[in-house]
């Protein structure tokens, strides 16, 4: 009796706990859709209209020196996505300063000029902030509270992915290198699928192209594919590098700021005119034309790689999600046409491949194909996602992710650490090649013996 008793409690525990969490996770995702959704439309009328102006790039120099003049001043305690992730993984969501992106105006400047960046990370924020503003009304206790926040970022990606499930794990996945939060995953699917859903009805359209994918196993595709997975990972290797070291010298540079925006501007202008001005904003003509198919400079990931670390490194606003997705898909598009493989296969893949390695994001990465492209594509872009995560090494454009496996036996890593703290840490125990292959032979030969 006892024990039938307890069994029934139990049921009954977890019956009220799975409503409560659906009472909740829908509630903020109905909110995050309704924030996120009026900030992505307000966002796409600005591009809208900036575009009926051939030569508004001429803007840039002045867009670029007003963002970093109201960010110096005004917008000190705005808080990024670094930010956000440190105060999830290490302070239950709370933080000091605005979730809100308050930055609203310079991500609005910048894109209506020609900036090359996104609008991920403002959604994302968004939905952090009401997140914490549904925990401070329901006065939960401090995981709950995580939960809460956890389950407002999943939702802004969502809504900006046109993904639900691909925008809750990379809300999750974000968070942490080698582990997935299941105590989340329910509010977290639900708040993202919710807040998909109230997008959807307010107007925001999403890229959807299905495609007509046949493997050819004959032809060698999957020594191309995994090839593919190995160019993918390198390219987001030197992208994160190029970035990061971008802003660092962008940093030291001994001038007033906004004077750093001036130049920039000037610069990317510049660029512009030498070239053209397909890598300006978010670029989605360009991006969904290399993957039905149609031909893209060669070098069209390189160039759009050059304006996004400029745009990045001298403003500090907006998302790198957007321009990684556009590099990703130009850069599979070259690699299929170099190899002799369909080009819009390959720009899919290399859509969700430079996203997983630039991110460590597998897993989504992998989704995000299912619900873009369609599933018969889906485990060949999986095992690209996979590759290029391991190829990127530990690194991220999130510096602020927790790093809990090594991807390499080989490389000795002290689990629990910030990706920007593994540099120091792998510095300790530096693996020299040769010494490396010689462990390998001497263990293989125990073994046999």
């Amino acid at each position: 009796m006892s024990s039938c008793g307890m069994r029934v409690n139990e049921e009954v525990i977890l019956f009220f706990t799975v409503l409560k969490w659906l009472f909740i996770s829908s509630l903020i995702g109905c909110l995050v859709g309704l924030a996120a959704s009026g900030f992505i439309l307000f966002i796409h009328f600005v591009i809208e209209q900036s575009n009926q102006y051939q030569h508004v790039f001429y803007l840039l120099p002045l867009s670029f020196f007003t963002a970093n003049l109201l960010s110096q001043f005004l917008l000190k305690k705005h808080v990024g996505t670094d930010a956000l992730i440190a105060a999830i993984n290490k302070n239950y969501g709370k933080i000091e300063g605005s979730f809100i992106p308050t930055k609203v105006v310079n991500i609005a400047l910048i894109l209506a000029t020609g900036g090359s960046a996104g609008k991920e990370s403002p959604c994302a924020q968004i939905g952090a902030g009401i997140g914490s503003v549904c925990a401070n009304l329901f006065r939960v206790d401090d995981i709950d509270r995580r939960k809460m926040v956890l389950c407002g970022f999943c939702a802004g990606f969502s809504c900006v992915f046109g993904a639900p499930l691909a925008g809750a794990l990379f809300g999750i996945e974000l968070l942490a290198v080698g582990v997935i939060l299941y105590d989340v995953l329910l509010p977290a699917f639900v708040a993202s699928i919710t807040a998909y859903q109230v997008s959807s009805a307010l107007g925001v359209t999403f890229f959807y192209y299905p495609l007509n994918f046949v493997p050819t196993f004959e032809e060698g595709f999957f020594l191309r594919l995994l090839a593919g997975g190995i160019f993918f990972g390198l390219c987001a290797y030197a992208l994160i590098k190029a970035i990061q070291s971008s802003a660092a010298f962008t940093n030291r540079i001994p001038i007033w700021r906004p004077w750093k925006g001036l130049l920039g501007g000037l610069l990317l202008a510049g660029l512009t005119l030498l070239f053209s001005r397909d890598y300006l904003g978010l670029g989605l003509n360009l991006m969904e034309g290399s993957i039905k198919g149609m031909p893209v400079l060669g070098y069209a990931f390189i160039l759009k790689a050059l304006f996004t670390i400029i745009t990045l490194s001298i403003s500090r606003s907006g998302s790198v999600i957007t321009p990684v997705l556009f590099i990703g898909a130009t850069a599979g598009s070259f690699f299929g046409h170099t190899v002799g493989a369909d080009q819009g296969t390959f720009a899919a893949i290399g859509f969700v491949s430079l996203l997983a390695g630039t991110t460590n994001t597998p897993i989504a990465s992998s989704i995000l194909a299912i619900e873009l492209f369609g599933a018969a594509v889906a485990p060949y872009a999986a095992v690209s996602c996979v590759i290029s995560f391991l190829m990127s090494g530990h690194r991220s454009l999130y510096t602020s992710q927790i790093l809990s496996i090594s991807k390499s036996r080989a490389i000795a890593i002290e689990p629990g650490i910030e990706i920007s703290a593994v540099k120091n840490s792998i510095k300790n125990s530096e693996v020299w090649f040769i010494d490396w292959i010689k462990k390998r032979w001497r263990s293989y030969r125990k073994r046999s013996d």
